[in-house]
């Protein structure tokens, strides 16, 4: 079974100021953006894989400047961030919230 943990935000709090989103492209397929040594990004990792949901994951640790992509898109620096094909975005979800997501999209 997969448990809920409490948020983390690994970086700083979130920017107050809006953010312009058109100029960002939406993956074609669900991506992830988050780093190994994040609890939550192995938890949601995890219930994408009991799902057998198909999705690219961007190892933040290995690719430091990719963060800027989800911060764009989030205007936050916590991970991880789940961004799908219709252009919606989750940061931090519980394990409830991204099944609902995933059934909404029929993933």
């Amino acid at each position: 079974m997969i448990s809920d943990d409490l948020a983390i935000d690994v970086f700083a709090a979130s920017r107050a100021t809006a953010r312009d989103t058109s100029s960002i492209a939406r993956p074609q397929q669900l991506t992830v953006y988050g780093a190994e040594w994040c609890r939550d990004c192995r938890r949601s990792k995890a219930v994408l894989d009991v799902r057998r949901v198909d999705y690219v994951y961007v190892d933040l640790a290995a690719q430091p400047a990719r963060a800027d992509e989800a911060e764009a898109l989030t205007g936050r620096k916590s991970i991880p961030v789940l961004v799908f094909p219709d252009g919606e975005h989750l940061v931090e979800p519980t394990n409830a919230e991204l099944c609902a997501k995933l059934d909404r999209a029929g993933l």
